[in-house]
């Protein structure tokens, strides 16, 4: 076992056995509050409202689905980390798979790293990446992925191998679906959310972006029930089912749960 002490004051203490524990269970007591979580010696903070347009840039640099929109033998078999040096160093892959700026992901990643871990130290010795005087090995890199996107409830999980061109049908399916439904930007959001609790912009500028979509789909749930529930007892309505309440979970159900596959196991039949 593993026990890795804190370094920074008001940062609680983590136990991490194992890479597969990098899970929302073990972060959870750090995610209902948003605060900060220690792996090794490196602190990793929630990324706030306020860097949100950047963080949107940089985020897309660790949810590629590598195996399933390359489908390379060789790729597959890559760690993640290894994947983005590979691209760094074959810029022509940019225009093979229709990626733009693919060859700049892996230093991408990096401004995303320096953004979560704020004011920490990186340097770079025999071309590794150091942070705290950690060595970033693969193993580490995607334990530091899990973390970030389960601190920033990105919508992404690293474990599952859906098709790509599943995946690109069903996505346009779904904004079809959805297009008339909600077409606002952030900006839009943020005055909304602002109007409806009252926070000011310099509050929802401090609120951990996973907070900030949890506040948006709350009220959202908390409007419909409340009109819901106000027709059904007006008597002008009757529902065929209860009505769900507002206080329930918002965590969104697998929507490609039948299409998933383990990627251990898919190395397994490449390697």
């Amino acid at each position: 076992m593993d026990v890795y002490y804190n370094i920074v004051p008001n940062v609680r203490i983590l136990v991490v056995i194992s890479v597969d524990e990098i899970s929302k269970d073990i972060l959870s007591p750090y995610l209902i509050y948003s605060r900060p979580f220690q792996y090794k010696q490196i602190i990793l903070y929630p990324v706030c409202m306020d860097q949100i347009l950047e963080f949107l840039m940089y985020k897309e640099s660790i949810i590629i689905r590598k195996d399933s929109t390359f489908r390379d033998r060789n790729i597959i078999k890559m760690t993640y980390m290894d994947f983005l040096i590979y691209c760094f160093n074959h810029p022509e892959l940019d225009e093979k798979y229709k990626i733009n700026g693919l060859h700049n992901y892996y230093q991408v990643a990096i401004l995303l790293l320096q953004m979560v871990c704020k004011d920490q130290e990186f340097k770079i010795v025999d071309k590794y990446l150091y942070i705290n005087n950690v060595k970033i090995t693969s193993e580490i890199f995607d334990d530091l992925r899990r973390i970030i996107i389960l601190q920033n409830d990105i919508d992404f999980d690293i474990d599952e191998f859906i098709h790509y061109d599943t995946e690109k049908a069903l996505k346009k399916a779904e904004n079809a679906t959805n297009k008339d439904a909600d077409n606002a930007n952030i900006e839009d959001y943020i005055d909304s959310l602002s109007i409806a609790i009252g926070y000011s912009e310099e509050q929802i500028m401090k609120m951990s972006i996973r907070k900030f979509w949890r506040y948006i789909k709350r009220y959202n749930l908390y409007e419909n029930y409340t009109i819901c529930k106000t027709a059904e007892q007006s008597r002008m309505v009757k529902y065929k089912e209860p009505i769900k309440h507002w206080i329930t979970s918002i965590d969104g159900k697998d929507k490609y749960k039948d299409l998933k596959a383990d990627e251990g196991t898919l190395r397994g039949k490449v390697g």
